[in-house]
């Protein structure tokens, strides 16, 4: 995972987004995000389908918070580039992609071992380097959501870096794997709620909150955004604004993304809380929540 020299090229399809004909199971078209990936900028978040209309005609694309970084927007018939932009400030792994191909504009296709920007892939000689965004990446499996109420993209976002050290001979002695390095983090986790035009690129707006976001967005058609926080802290914002409407903290952290339904002729919000091992390690270095509760509830609203 850390070790690209173990696994030399491009290493298709990690990293990439593909589309495949359900008749005949070929595939129709690929995207690789990162070749030859060495920070565990695997993309298997969500990728959202959505049709915006250009000029009078219908377009269907497909958008991608990527761990990397940034925001891929593509023709969802043959994945042609439309718009890729960064959504967090702090990117330090390229010096940027290149907007009509979508590749690191440090992508040498004729190496087998990437450098990308130079300064922070891990070298037997020189084996622990800050990546930015964390190995967790901008966003994650804290998915984002869509609404074609305001024709906006909200992220919930990692602005986080941490420290990657190579180590290609380290065995697990607890699982027997091998992942080729480790990681550390230096400063509190912290997550932003990044609003973005998938169509432009452009960041509409932003909140910054303290605490990490391991749960996901949710935006209703009557203009809300719902998410949960490591802190325990479940929130309802205006999606246009980003004020926030309603905000009520159970003690305990959220892992799990909320949804809405609706019985009886009305309508709640449900989440369920609960952190896993590794979202409960995050919260080392956020000192207040070093002796929260971690308890596995769901918590229904009505709205």
């Amino acid at each position: 995972m850390m070790d690209a020299s173990a696994r030399p090229g491009d290493n298709l399809f990690t990293n990439s987004l593909t589309s495949w004909n359900p008749d005949t199971g070929t595939m129709n078209w690929y995207f690789q995000y990162t070749p030859n990936d060495m920070w565990d900028f695997d993309e298997a978040g969500t990728h959202i389908l959505f049709e915006r209309e250009i000029n009078g005609e219908r377009r269907r694309l497909i958008t991608h918070s990527a761990r990397n970084g940034f925001v891929y927007t593509m023709e969802g018939h043959n994945g042609q580039i439309v718009v890729v932009t960064p959504y967090i400030d702090n990117i330090n792994w390229t010096k940027g992609i290149d907007p009509k191909t979508g590749k690191p504009l440090d992508y040498d296709p004729s190496k087998d071992i990437q450098v990308y920007s130079g300064v922070q892939a891990q070298t037997l000689t020189d084996r622990t380097k800050r990546i930015c965004p964390s190995h967790e990446g901008g966003s994650n499996y804290w998915s984002a959501s869509y609404s074609p109420r305001t024709r906006l993209l909200y992220i919930p976002s990692r602005p986080t870096c941490d420290e990657v050290t190579m180590t290609p001979d380290q065995l697990r002695s607890a699982t027997g794997s091998m992942l080729g390095g480790g990681v550390r983090f230096f400063a509190r986790t912290q997550s932003d709620i990044t609003v973005a035009d998938p169509f432009t690129g452009e960041v509409k707006n932003r909140v910054i909150v303290p605490y990490p976001n391991f749960s996901a967005v949710l935006t209703t058609a009557g203009g809300l955004v719902f998410t949960g926080f490591g802190d325990g802290t479940f929130a309802a914002y205006d999606d246009v604004s980003l004020e926030p409407l309603w905000k009520i903290n159970v003690g305990t952290g959220f892992n799990a993304p909320p949804m809405t339904f609706e019985t009886g002729g009305k309508q709640y919000v449900a989440i369920l809380s609960g952190l896993s091992r590794i979202s409960k390690g995050r919260l080392v270095l956020t000192p207040e929540l070093r002796d929260m509760r971690n308890q596995t509830m769901l918590f229904v609203f009505a709205l």
